[in-house]
């Protein structure tokens, strides 16, 4: 049906209409209408929210490490271990990710896919086996990471939108907008079958607990996806939004939360996802199914 890029975003869910807790409440953005008193809301570009469970069918609070797991490889990975787990895939959660990810059967498939986000030779060498689950998902299907010389390029973009976070970190990179970076993404979409692209500070940001950094959050989260959207051809992509587990929505509390997160639908395959996408497992399969020859 289409090509697909998956925007995932660490740690957002659908929280209630309070200002005085949810940033995305002070925002208004249009495109992250994340309140629980408005579960149909008219969104730019036809958009869809799809309220999306996250808790994999355990008590507790649903946490990164199982999360990602489950949106990356379409299983229930709490099973695996009788919990949620929180932070970097552990070995168990390795050896299902270097199994079933999705890049894996994208591969297979003879199809093009990529993160697009940009590493650092010091990334691979410092955490070694412990690689955060979007990098061991991309390298399990076999594909070349985009690196420093890549962003400077023009053909990766940063976690940050903007570089800065290397920059403080010492790397010679150039700063960009944020609207840059959402052309560029759009360009790296362009040219393959299925795009990565993974943004994590709203996760670090929610476990402050402060309503600002947290509003500063949903604005760059809002200016990316307004200069993102109209960049894209939604007549042949699918846009999806989505995320492993509440947080940055409530910022009364510093943990996780059990809100439902959001998944955001624009493009071709809109109708499609509307059915068949109810939990974060539902991801993996929904995404090969838009995609020619992603379902064998």
């Amino acid at each position: 049906m289409s090509r697909v890029l998956l925007l995932f975003i660490d740690g957002i869910g659908i929280g209630i209409d309070d200002p005085g807790r949810n940033p995305f409440a002070v925002v208004r953005s249009p495109f992250l209408p994340l309140y629980q008193q408005n579960p149909e809301p008219e969104i730019p570009h036809q958009g869809l929210l799809i309220p999306t469970a996250a808790d994999l069918d355990y008590p507790g609070l649903p946490q990164s490490a199982t999360g990602q797991t489950a949106i990356f490889c379409g299983i229930n990975s709490a099973d695996a271990l009788q919990r949620h787990v929180a932070g970097l895939p552990t070995p168990t959660l390795r050896k299902l990710i270097d199994k079933h990810s999705l890049f894996i059967d994208l591969k297979q498939r003879g199809l093009r896919a990529t993160f697009a986000n940009a590493l650092t030779e010091e990334y691979f060498e410092k955490l070694k086996e412990r690689i955060s689950a979007t990098t061991r998902a991309q390298r399990a299907g076999g594909y070349a990471p985009r690196m420093l010389e890549d962003l400077r390029q023009r053909r990766a973009v940063s976690h940050d939108m903007t570089n800065a976070f290397l920059r403080r970190m010492g790397y010679d990179v150039p700063l960009f907008s944020i609207e840059e970076s959402a052309h560029i993404l759009a360009g790296i979409s362009a040219e393959v079958d299925f795009c990565l692209f993974e943004f994590v500070l709203s996760d670090s940001v929610g476990h402050k607990g402060d309503l600002d950094m947290a509003v500063a959050i949903a604005n760059k989260l809002h200016r990316f996806l307004d200069a993102l959207l109209p960049a894209i051809d939604l007549d042949s992509t699918t846009v999806l939004l989505t995320s492993d587990h509440g947080n940055l929505e409530d910022v009364s509390v510093t943990t996780h939360t059990t809100n439902p997160v959001p998944t955001l639908v624009w493009g071709a395959g809109r109708e499609r996802c509307r059915t068949s996408i109810r939990t974060i497992m539902d991801i993996k399969t929904t995404i090969l199914s838009l995609i020619p020859g992603g379902l064998a």
